[in-house]
């Protein structure tokens, strides 16, 4: 059981919320994050309340574990703990040496609504000059549905925001498509909130006579859901087929026998938060043609930080690419 995502006190998602999980319906709980001592390393969500989701996945776990409010201790998946670092670093590990990130003066956010989406733009006014960036798109039950972060010189701002309105906002229609709500389209859409509009979509054309293989290709969702929608719906009968076979109570899986230090025997770098100039440093050795191995030897830490700092910073060359389709 790993946390693999969690909410901050303003709704946004973090972590692995689209992770595909072992079972029908991940736990939840909450999590308070408690503040960094005076001399230590601030967090990024210190002092507040998360919420989090935590489910049996195949995600690489992080070595320690997170307690509950409600008294329950679990590990989090290596992102989540990358996140939430250094709240929860060990009290033996060794202190953070890397240079501290720019001190943020002034803070904007602006959100708007739809029908069916919330959008948050927040910007932070950095040291010399610059802004980090951070767009969040979600629905509205804050399921995130596209994320885009960077930084920029303040003075650009305008610019790139010309330049965003500038792209057309009328797609074109698409061919032979008949009866289908406009709202749906053939890609997958695991984690949509379903509608009113797809509710009887589903249950007319269902009645009609499709097939649920039918159905999922029409509303670009997977036969499974289809099936267990037109379940709930009364429908159809209990998809027996679908539902985890019962376990037996399983053995607890031994600790990883290694503390933080051993770790950084091989990995120096292990579990320590990644500054600006190592994602500089980083995204240009990827650039420069270096493989996913030789990037965890030469910034000493597990290939798993490595991929997912690349997709972070969208680097590009070779590396990146497998780091795309990176399996740990």
């Amino acid at each position: 059981m790993l946390i693999y995502a969690f909410c901050d006190a303003h709704g946004t998602w973090h972590g692995d919320p689209h992770a595909e999980i072992n079972q029908t319906r991940p736990g939840r709980g909450i999590l308070t994050i408690p503040p960094t001592p005076p001399d230590g390393t601030p967090g990024l969500f210190d002092g507040q309340r998360l919420n989090v989701l935590y489910a049996a996945c195949d995600l690489e776990a992080s070595q320690d574990s997170y307690r509950l409010d409600d008294g329950g201790a679990f590990p989090a998946t290596w992102h989540v703990h990358e996140l939430l670092s250094p709240a929860y670093l060990p009290a033996h590990a060794e202190p953070t040496r890397a240079s501290p990130a720019p001190q943020r003066t002034h803070s904007v956010k602006l959100e708007l609504r739809s029908e069916d989406r919330r959008y948050s733009l927040s910007v932070d006014l950095l040291g010399e000059g610059r802004i980090e960036l951070t767009a969040i798109v979600c629905t509205l039950d804050g399921i995130v549905q596209g994320e885009l972060t960077g930084e920029l010189e303040a003075c650009d701002l305008g610019e790139i925001g010309r330049l965003i309105a500038s792209v057309p906002t009328t797609a074109p229609a698409r061919s032979g498509a008949q009866d289908v709500p406009a709202s749906t389209s053939k890609t997958t859409r695991h984690g949509d909130a379903w509608t009113a509009e797809t509710h009887d979509y589903l249950k007319d054309h269902y009645l009609a006579g499709k097939t649920p293989q039918e159905l999922a290709q029409d509303l670009g969702r997977s036969e499974k859901s289809i099936r267990w929608k037109l379940y709930s719906m009364n429908l159809a009968p209990f998809p027996a087929d679908l539902a985890p076979s019962q376990r037996t109570s399983p053995q607890p899986k031994a600790p990883k026998a290694y503390t933080v230090e051993e770790k950084r025997q091989t990995r120096p770098n292990a579990y320590k938060p990644w500054t600006p100039g190592d994602e500089r440093k980083l995204g240009e050795r990827c650039a420069q043609g270096a493989s996913l191995e030789d990037l965890a030897q030469e910034f000493g830490r597990d290939l798993g930080a490595i991929v997912t700092r690349l997709l972070k910073i969208n680097a590009e060359g070779p590396a990146a690419d497998e780091a795309t389709g990176f399996s740990p």
